[in-house]
């Protein structure tokens, strides 16, 4: 099997493994922003994948809940009318995140997988606090500023979301760490 075969075959398990992350999360309790454990997903592909690849898994999730595969954390769940729901800026931050990620990230560095990490996580917030802003300003016409954003989007979730992307970054690292071992 060649190389690109076998980013391909990772590619596709990566796109997989997030869509079954996202439908495990329709049990989880209703919030604007709910709890998510996608954000380990997205860092982790572009850590294990690479730039390109991690980024193509990524929107190979966001496609397939596009065309109505119920992947999404939140109903509906999939389909086209979820880019109305407030929360999807994040997702759309995932491919973004995970090729910032990968690029960012020196292979068999946990120090490069942290920072790579921090800054893909970066990433998912600029695009969604960003799109959460709009949506609940422009789309459902909420009166909110920036501050208010903040505290929906932003401050109940990052203590959390920095935990993630230490896992993320750990986990991450070790994969490709005993890749490049098996690989000697």
């Amino acid at each position: 099997m060649s190389m690109k075969s076998k980013k391909l075959a990772m590619t596709a398990a990566m796109a997989a493994l997030t869509c079954l992350a996202g439908m495990s999360l329709h049990w989880v309790s209703a919030s604007v922003v709910p709890f998510s454990i996608l954000p380990i997903l997205a860092l982790l592909s572009g850590i294990v994948l690479g730039a390109e690849y991690g980024a193509l898994a990524m929107l190979i999730y966001i496609i397939l809940g596009l065309f109505g595969l119920p992947v999404f954390s939140t109903a509906p769940f999939g389909g086209f009318g979820y880019v109305l729901k407030p929360t999807f800026g994040y997702i759309l931050g995932y491919p973004v995140a995970a090729y910032v990620t990968g690029k960012l990230y020196r292979p068999g560095s946990l120090v490069w997988a942290g920072i790579a990490s921090l800054g893909g996580l970066a990433i998912i917030y600029l695009f969604g606090l960003t799109y959460l802003y709009v949506i609940l300003r422009w789309v459902l016409d909420s009166p909110t500023n920036v501050a208010g954003v903040l505290t929906m989007g932003f401050l109940p979730f990052i203590s959390l979301d920095l935990i993630k992307a230490a896992i993320a970054a750990w986990v991450g690292n070790e994969v490709v760490r005993r890749r490049l071992l098996s690989q000697r």
